[in-house]
């Protein structure tokens, strides 16, 4: 360096130390000049270089300009940890620097001095693509150059997305900075999340349910063709036109679930010719019953929903039959607890080896002078030995197999005992075997028994 540099090189030095002795309060170009002891125009001039480089900072207070030192930041550091594999050539296409990521990216030698090296010569991934190469090239040509590309390694089927840049600097020469992002794992949760959204959009295209969504103030938003066919309707618009809230016989149910914002299963009622007074057009007409699960829709930015959905099935036949099937047992019941005849009801062991009490009446409770609680679940052998005879059982079983009622003569439950009962057993489609007992007791003992041998009618 030649002594009139060094000159300069010790001015520009003593200037960015007065500056930084004075860093609260700034000079002026006045203050710099007095206390470096030049004159104010070269103080002036050196202000001037050095604010072109970045070095100082200069602020206006009226006619008053106030020079301070520039807080540069720590450049190399920064560099090296952008998370972004960076190379930035020189006119040479030669490596001028790399930060950490490029090395692990690339998995090169950490100590190996890359600086010098031509970029193409390493035959690194990505930078062997003949794309990348050209696009390199133009840049470094002053020629129309794409900024962003996206490459797929074919060895290890990685994404990267590579951005080029050419680098003007006041200091050093041009060059051409290329940064590479690895883009596998956003490629892959995309093509997830497009896959999750095709199979819920097929879902709710054709799910059997009903769904519908809305919002906070009933605002109908979505509906699926399930809850269409399901309301009597045939457009989507035909259901925007209304309100959630006029398709429930009980709208204060909905507004209250939308208050409260949980998951609930419930039950609604909908009056399909109350919809058509409110001028909604359906096919439909009477009162249908929804099994309905409600459920909030959560925000992604968190905080109360605003929009909600319910999904609803049509429960009217099955609601219908429940309501059929439990008058009939209840008819059921009444009649097997009530009937003046003992009735049993025996499960059936092994295809008929052996039987257990399942229910009895209060008839057949009077007859065997025990309660239902002493007999449900316990073997008829172990409660009544007697009965434990090998013909008895061979004719029960006979009737059994071939679902042919059976009839038995006059039998006792306990030896020596003079209770003598009549039986009449018949297969019920359950696979269980029922039982109608009489007390022939006094018949018997008069000599008027019915059935004097065991037979199948």
């Amino acid at each position: 360096m030649s002594d009139f540099a060094a000159g300069y090189q010790e001015q520009f030095g003593q200037i960015l130390d007065l500056l930084e002795e004075h860093a609260t309060t700034g000079l002026s170009v006045t203050a710099v000049a007095r206390e470096l002891d030049i004159t104010r125009i070269s103080a002036a001039k050196y202000l001037e270089l050095l604010a072109a480089n970045g070095d100082v900072c200069m602020e206006r207070f009226g006619q008053k300009k106030l020079y301070r030192r520039s807080q540069r930041l720590p450049l190399p550091e920064v560099f090296d940890r952008l998370p972004n594999a960076l190379v930035i050539l020189d006119t040479d296409l030669q490596i001028r620097t790399v930060n950490a990521s490029f090395v692990a990216t690339f998995t090169l030698q950490p100590s190996r001095n890359l600086v010098g090296v031509p970029l193409f010569d390493l035959d690194l991934p990505v930078f062997s693509e003949p794309s990348v190469r050209r696009n390199i090239e133009r840049i470094n040509r002053s020629e129309t150059y794409l900024d962003q590309m996206q490459i797929i390694d074919e060895w290890t089927d990685r994404i990267y997305l590579v951005d080029f840049a050419p680098i003007v600097s006041r200091t050093s020469q041009p060059g051409i900075m290329v940064s590479l992002r690895d883009m596998t794992a956003l490629k892959k949760t995309e093509v997830a999340l497009k896959n999750s959204e095709r199979k819920i959009a097929t879902l709710f295209e054709t799910v059997p349910g009903g769904i519908i969504m809305f919002s906070a103030d009933g605002t109908i938003l979505n509906a699926n063709p399930a809850s269409l066919q399901i309301l009597g309707l045939r457009t989507f618009e035909q259901l925007s036109a209304t309100s959630i809230f006029i398709l429930a016989c009980s709208p204060g149910t909905l507004e209250s679930l939308i208050r409260a914002g949980q998951v609930a299963e419930i039950e609604l009622a909908c009056d399909f010719d109350r919809m058509k007074l409110e001028q909604i057009p359906s096919t439909k007409s009477g009162v249908a019953y929804f099994n309905v699960v409600f459920t909030p829709i959560r925000r992604e930015n968190g905080g109360p929903p605003d929009e909600f959905a319910i999904l609803f099935k049509d429960i009217t036949t099955d609601r219908r039959e429940r309501k059929d099937l439990t008058f009939r047992e209840t008819r059921y019941r009444s009649l097997f607890e009530n009937a003046c005849s003992g009735v049993i009801v025996y499960g059936v062991i092994r295809g008929g080896e052996g039987f257990v009490f399942n229910d009895i009446n209060r008839a057949a409770e009077k007859i065997l002078g025990l309660k239902k609680e002493e007999l449900i679940g316990r073997n008829v052998w172990d409660v009544f030995p007697a009965l434990a005879e090998p013909g008895l059982l061979k004719t029960v079983q006979h009737g059994f197999a071939r679902e042919r009622p059976v009839f038995l003569p006059p039998l006792q439950y306990r030896e020596g005992d003079d209770v003598w009962i009549w039986h009449y057993l018949f297969k019920l489609p359950s696979g269980e075997l029922a039982s109608i007992m009489i007390d022939v007791s006094k018949e018997v003992r008069d000599g008027n028994g019915p059935l004097s041998d065991p037979g199948i009618r």
